[in-house]
């Protein structure tokens, strides 16, 4: 358990690694905080208490911090990639986990990083399936997709929020998790009726 003094170390850590990805990819960072927005707010729907709602928003700001070793131009390449190219891409999750445990990250955290890409039906980067997907992975894995969607990317257009919506209804119980599925909806129109916009909202 984190005392006092290495629960604001490990805060720093993170801040300084947010400074580096933004250094490096300010595309990456921004989707970060859009992410991490998303899936703060939905761990506190769906009833989660404070310090796994800040694990979560730990873990979902760091998320694609193993971007940093990735070049920019492989990060924002328009046409398709080869097979080695998506090699390297999909080895960022790890990549990530590396940098932040050399930085004292918690375990935690890193267990969110490290499998932030699973699929509920066990398609996903390493192959876990349902309940065995840490819950605040599945948080950070359907907020990084719904946020991808709905942002502006050079290889990808941009979904309408009705359109994306819609998207997410499609993959619960395939790529999400059906149980987080409607309090994701419900956490969409509670923003909606507060914002013109989901706000970025820190713990």
């Amino acid at each position: 358990m984190l005392g006092e003094d290495d629960y604001g170390l490990e805060w720093q850590a993170i801040h300084n690694w947010l400074g580096r990805l933004a250094a490096h990819s300010p595309f990456t960072y921004r989707h970060s905080l859009g992410v991490a927005s998303l899936a703060l707010n939905l761990a506190r729907i769906y009833g989660m208490d404070q310090g796994e709602c800040q694990a979560i928003y730990a873990g979902a700001l760091l998320h694609d911090v193993g971007k940093i070793t990735i070049t920019n131009a492989l990060l924002m390449k328009k046409g398709p990639l080869t097979r080695e190219e998506w090699l390297v891409i999909k080895n960022h999750p790890r990549a990530g986990v590396e940098l932040l445990t050399a930085s004292g990250i918690s375990p935690g955290i890193l267990e969110f990083v490290a499998y932030h890409h699973e699929r509920w039906d066990g398609g996903g980067y390493n192959g876990l399936k349902g309940p065995d997907i840490p819950l605040g992975a599945r948080i950070i894995a359907l907020a990084d997709a719904f946020e991808a969607m709905t942002s502006q990317r050079p290889y990808q257009q941009i979904r309408t929020l009705p359109n994306a919506l819609a998207e997410v209804e499609n993959n619960a119980g395939t790529q999400f998790d059906p149980g987080l599925v409607p309090v994701f909806f419900t956490m969409i129109h509670k923003l909606m009726k507060t914002a013109s916009s989901l706000p970025l909202i820190r713990p």
